[in-house]
Formats: structure tokens, sequence, C-alpha cells
């Protein structure tokens, strides 16, 4: 079970086209203003991933840093009037430091650019106000089919 966010999102996060359970990585949106939107990603030692990655020298995985990075610029877009299914196809990571158990959370602050449905993004990822990586993403939203 995934606990709550002690923080309202401002976008509510159920009416988005993503992933659930466990594969939701953004738990709350917390400034959105023209192009940047900021989102956070709640860890602590009990996150499930722990327990699975790396038993006896956790670390949560860079793939659910890029993953986390795609759903925020989906809520982006999602905000901004894009509708449909987003499909991530392109990511270029940078890690620098690991995030570990002790980290209360991600923070992620993303700059998108929108050209049709492409989405471009430079995000920059936090833990414990310190840098831990950064990614440029490129997002598709693919229009849902009229019936």
């Amino acid at each position: 079970m995934i606990p709550e966010h002690p923080r309202p999102s401002l976008i509510d996060l159920g009416t988005p086209f993503l992933p659930v359970g466990e594969m939701r990585q953004i738990a709350c949106v917390t400034e959105l203003a023209g192009a940047t939107i900021v989102g956070e990603v709640d860890l602590g030692p009990d996150h499930w991933v722990y327990a699975q990655h790396l038993p006896g020298d956790p670390v949560f995985p860079g793939s659910l840093i890029v993953e986390a990075a795609g759903q925020l610029v989906a809520l982006w877009a999602w905000a901004n009037g894009q509708r449909g299914r987003p499909r991530l196809l392109r990511a270029n990571a940078e890690f620098r430091l690991p995030v570990e158990p002790a980290a209360p959370r991600l923070v992620l602050r993303g700059e998108v650019t929108r050209r049709r449905h492409m989405h471009f993004a430079t995000i920059a990822v936090e833990a414990g106000g310190v840098a831990v990586a950064s990614a440029d993403v490129v997002l598709a939203v693919i229009p849902f089919a009229h019936s």
C-alpha cells in the first residue's frame, strides 16, 4: 500500500492516464506555473523497492527515477490540455549520487516545452536538498481514438 502524501497535489493524480499502484511514482505536484512543474516521490526506509533492489545495499533504482521524470512530464501535459496516452520516447539521465533509504522523498523540478503532441523536458532531481540526478525527457501524448 502506498501511503497518502502529507500535502495536497495541485493535480488530481487519479485523473490523468498514469500507471497505478507501486508503478505510480509521483505522489504530489507542488508547483505548476508556465513551463515549470515540480513533483515529489515519497520514499523513506519502508518504501517497497528497498527490500528488492540490492538487498544489503539498497538504493532507489535509476530506472524508477526516469519513470518519475516521464510521469512528471505527462502530468504537465495533462495540466496543459493534452489528452491521450503518454509515451516516453527518449530519456537521457545522469545519476550523481545514490538515493538511499534515509531520503524521505525525491523532488523533481521540470521545465517543459511543447511542440504539438511532443513534450521536451529537462528534469532536476533532488533528495534531501542535494542534486542526485538529472534527465532530459521526450514524451509524446498519443490522442485517444474517437468512437
